[in-house]
């Protein structure tokens, strides 16, 4: 791939809560396999956007009070103060995903501080259908996602369904019949949302098959048209690629799409690189940033239809040398932000992205463990509101299990964003 990037999107992060670590080279982090992907976009894509960028930087900081950020590479990272936000930030949305191998963490989310909670996921199959065996199935009908939905809807939450496939050659198919596709895959999920009470599905299509673009939009709009005749005010969020709204070849018509869903949940995440130890989402910095992605998707679509996606999760590198920049000896492994402030180690700050890492060695060999932490996600929570966004969404929850901090980040200082229930 281009410059070394890594594409595992958000399935890939499913391998590894399944089974607590992945190694990023077979670019799988969530248990499913990774979909296939495109080298990114070059730096001079996002030249255009350079001023946007630093503009939205400038704003975000200016709403963070008391927080002091290093300048020096390698100095202490510093902790979010109890009142980082002032008065608070707007309120928005707050997403949170939780999958179906950690259910059982769900009595101890707090669905105050979250918008909307999307159950992590049901597979679809080719043509439209819908997968009724495996773990994402039997966890629903097993009764314990019942309990989530009851405990979201008491906290004024919205409850989503996740439906995901990361299979080329099902989305292909899709894309072949997108009229006949859509229709049987509204009808497949909508007595499962009447029967468990959700208030609408989030699409989980990860690919870059540039040859089913089309398709899958159309897709997309006929799964749309068709759910809402059944229910019509049942929330769709479709999941994209954060070069999406700059790849003009690539799976996601970011502008087409954005007429059929109400919002885009950009996975802005593994946007880094396995040659080199460094951040999965870094803030600023050339290339994909969290800055250069919201202003290509801005550009493109309104801002009111943009979640930014933020990992609670990170990488850890096999490093060539105590401090970046070095060389990536081996791995990377993915690591849940709960196992790595476990670890007690003191975090370092890079300036130049604007994110933690923890630099240690382990028999002999230094590690470079690099992630977000309480003060990037409000660093991200307020670049999003900067940029007048929709709100922020997190892969995902048990990743920072037992963290509170974490999760109390994305709200700004201000309660979030409560829509009305799907009825």
């Amino acid at each position: 791939m281009r410059q070394g990037r890594r594409r595992c999107r958000l399935p890939a992060l499913l391998a590894l809560l399944g089974a607590c670590s992945l190694l990023a080279g077979a670019c799988g982090i969530l248990g499913r396999p990774a979909a296939s992907s495109s080298p990114p976009p070059p730096t001079s894509v996002y030249n255009k956007f350079v001023g946007i960028e630093q503009q939205a930087y400038k704003t975000a900081l200016s709403d963070l009070k008391g927080l002091a950020l290093p300048k020096r590479a390698g100095a202490p990272a510093p902790s979010l103060p109890p009142d980082a936000f002032g008065k608070g930030l707007r309120s928005h949305l707050v997403l949170g995903f939780l999958p179906s191998w950690e259910i059982y963490r769900a009595s101890s989310i707090d669905y105050r501080a979250l918008s909307e909670v999307s159950y992590f996921a049901l597979q679809v199959e080719p043509g439209g259908k819908i997968l009724r065996s495996g773990q994402g199935w039997n966890v629903l009908r097993r009764g314990g996602v019942g309990q989530v939905v009851a405990d979201a809807h008491l906290a004024g939450d919205r409850a989503l369904l996740t439906l995901y496939t990361g299979t080329a050659s099902t989305i292909s198919q899709m894309a072949k019949a997108p009229l006949a596709a859509g229709t049987e895959l509204a009808a497949e999920v909508a007595p499962l949302l009447a029967t468990y009470h959700f208030d609408g599905v989030d699409l989980d299509f990860e690919s870059q098959q540039g040859s089913a673009r089309a398709g899958f939009t159309a897709f997309v709009a006929a799964f749309a048209k068709a759910l809402h005749l059944r229910g019509p005010h049942y929330q769709i969020v479709l999941n994209t690629f954060p070069q999406a709204a700059v790849d003009p070849d690539g799976l996601y018509d970011v502008k087409a799409l954005a007429r059929y869903v109400n919002d885009l949940f950009v996975m802005a995440y593994d946007m880094g690189s396995t040659s080199s130890p460094g951040p999965t989402a870094p803030l600023v910095g050339l290339n994909l940033t969290d800055a250069s992605v919201l202003a290509s998707y801005e550009a493109v679509v309104p801002a009111r239809k943009i979640i930014l996606g933020i990992p609670f999760y990170g990488y850890d590198f096999t490093a060539s040398g105590k401090s970046p920049p070095a060389v990536t000896l081996g791995g990377p492994v993915a690591v849940t932000y709960a196992s790595i402030a476990a670890t007690g180690r003191s975090a370092l700050w890079d300036p130049s992205s604007q994110t933690p890492y923890i630099s240690f060695k382990r028999s002999g060999q230094w590690h470079q463990t690099w992630f977000d932490d309480p003060v990037s996600v409000a660093l991200k929570v307020a670049l999003a509101a900067a940029f007048h966004t929709a709100g922020v969404g997190v892969w995902e929850l048990g990743m920072a299990a037992g963290r509170p901090a974490m999760v109390r980040a994305l709200d700004g200082g201000s309660p979030p964003l409560r829509l009305p229930a799907a009825g």
